[in-house]
C-alpha cells in the first residue's frame, strides 16, 4: 500500500516558477489542544478511580493518536516546484518515516486532473505521473471551491510544464 501525500496548496508563484506545499501547522494545533485534554481527562479520572479502566484506555489512546498526529504534523515537510526554465517537476517530503525527493521532466507525467472526488463539493488538482500515483495540488487544503480556480491552478502548472488538462464538463 503507498501512501497518499496530503493536498499541497499554491505557496509561491512567479513566471518561471509555481511551488506547492503541504501546510500542516493549523492541523497540528487542531489535534494537540484535543488530545492533551484527552489525555489529561484519562490520567485524571484514573487516578481518581471514578471510572472502568478499558473506557478510560479508549480515551488515553484516541488522545495519544491525536498528538502524534500533531507532531507529525508540525515534523512534516512537504513541497512540489514546477519550473519553466529548469523544464522539471520537483518534490521533496521529509516526515517522521523518513526522505522521498525527485525530480523528474514533464513528459514523465499523464495528465492534470480537474474533477470531483465522488460527490464532494470542492473540486480537485491531481498531477498524475506515468506510474499512477497522484499528487493533489490545491488553493487549500480542501482543494479548490470553484471549477474555475480549479482550472487556473491546473493552468498555472500546465503553462510552465506542457502538461495537458483533463477535464470533465462543467457542471
Amino acid at each position: 500500500m503507498r501512501e497518499n501525500p496530503p493536498i499541497m496548496v499554491l505557496s509561491d508563484e512567479s513566471p518561471e516558477r509555481v511551488t506547492f506545499r503541504f501546510k500542516g501547522n493549523r492541523w497540528a494545533v487542531a489535534t494537540l489542544i484535543p488530545g492533551i485534554a484527552l489525555l489529561g481527562l484519562a490520567g485524571k479520572l484514573y487516578l481518581a478511580g471514578h471510572s472502568q479502566t478499558w473506557p478510560l484506555a479508549v480515551v488515553a489512546i484516541f488522545g495519544i493518536l491525536l498528538v502524534y498526529s500533531s507532531i507529525y504534523s508540525v515534523t512534516a515537510d512537504q513541497w512540489l516546484a514546477v519550473s519553466s526554465s529548469r523544464k522539471t517537476i520537483t518534490f521533496y517530503k521529509k516526515n517522521l518515516y523518513g526522505l522521498v525527493q525527485w525530480e523528474r521532466p514533464p513528459h514523465e507525467f499523464k495528465a492534470l486532473r480537474v474533477g470531483r472526488n465522488l460527490k464532494a463539493s470542492n473540486w480537485h488538482i491531481a498531477l498524475v505521473c506515468a506510474d499512477g500515483l497522484e499528487l493533489d495540488l490545491g488553493e487549500n487544503a480542501l482543494g479548490a471551491f470553484t471549477y474555475e480556480r480549479a482550472l487556473d491552478i491546473a493552468t498555472k502548472v500546465s503553462s510552465r510544464t506542457g502538461i495537458r488538462i483533463e477535464t470533465p464538463s462543467h457542471t
